[in-house]
Parts: structure tokens; C-alpha cells; sequence
């Protein structure tokens, strides 16, 4: 018979192996918390950036300029919204995990907008310097967002 106190007990969590980080349900809170107010905060001025960029390329080049626009701001909202994600998958992880997923989510971003960018060149079925003017703006817009909406986020920032 086991003991309440023992790892093999029904009732007891699983034990998690020495050095394993995780975060407390309180600082996972948090963590959603901050990452759904920066995908909020960043996702609406980029869709109104993206809107606007999408009005000047129709006037600027008639439909293709259009059609160049809304993928290019297709694929940065999609692209720029993966770091608040990556912060949603990682909440239950220690907060430095969190924080080293977030850069790395960062680097991995920037590696897939250029292959994106490159393989739309190649292709060649949009216009990649209409696609490239809208987003540039798009993506600071959505930056900037995250940003100010991080910011403005109530109560502490993640404890560690």
C-alpha cells in the first residue's frame, strides 16, 4: 500500500523530472493574459494599415496592386501573429521559456517572411514591390500595436 505522500500515489501529481521549468497556474495566467492582449492589439491597426495599403495599391496599380496588397498583408498579420501564439503555447513553461520561445519566434518571423517573399518572386504572381509596400507598414502597425496594448495591460508583468 502506498502512502498520499508518495510519487506512485493515484491521487499525487506526476513528479516532474529535476530541472524540468514550470510556471505557477498564476504566472500562466499571466502569460495568456499578456498574449492575447498583444494578438488584440497588434491584429486591429494592422487590418486598418492593411486596408489602407490596399486603397493606395488599387489606386497606385488598379487590381494587381490590390490583389498584391492583400497578400502581402495576408502574410505579415499571419506571420506577425505567431509570436503572441507561441506565447499562448508556451504558458504553462517557466517564464524564461516563455521568453525564449518569444525570441525565437521572433527569428523564425523574420526567416519566414523572406522565404515567403522569395518564393512569391519566384513565382512571380503578385507584384512583391506593391506586396512590399504594404507590408512594411502593416507589420510596424502590428508591432506597434502589440506594443501599446502590452503597455496598457493591467496588473504586474510576469513575475518570475
Amino acid at each position: 500500500m502506498t502512502s498520499p505522500d508518495s510519487p506512485n500515489s493515484a491521487d499525487s501529481p506526476r513528479p516532474t523530472p529535476a530541472g524540468t521549468p514550470h510556471a505557477t497556474p498564476a504566472t500562466t495566467a499571466q502569460v495568456l493574459e499578456a498574449s492575447s492582449a498583444m494578438l488584440r492589439g497588434g491584429l486591429w491597426p494592422a487590418v486598418v494599415v492593411a486596408v489602407l495599403a490596399a486603397v493606395v495599391a488599387g489606386l497606385l496599380a488598379g487590381v494587381t496592386g490590390v490583389v498584391a496588397a492583400v497578400v502581402g498583408a495576408v502574410v505579415v498579420i499571419g506571420v506577425c501573429s505567431l509570436g503572441p501564439l507561441v506565447m499562448r503555447w508556451t504558458a504553462a513553461a517557466d517564464p524564461m521559456v516563455v521568453m525564449a520561445a518569444a525570441l525565437v519566434s521572433m527569428m523564425g518571423k523574420l526567416g519566414l517572411l523572406l522565404v515567403v517573399f522569395l518564393v512569391l518572386q519566384a513565382l512571380e504572381v503578385v507584384d512583391t514591390r506593391i506586396a512590399a509596400l504594404a507590408l512594411g507598414p502593416t507589420a510596424i502597425a502590428f508591432i506597434v500595436g502589440e506594443v501599446i496594448a502590452y503597455a496598457r495591460k493591467p496588473g504586474p508583468t510576469i513575475a518570475v
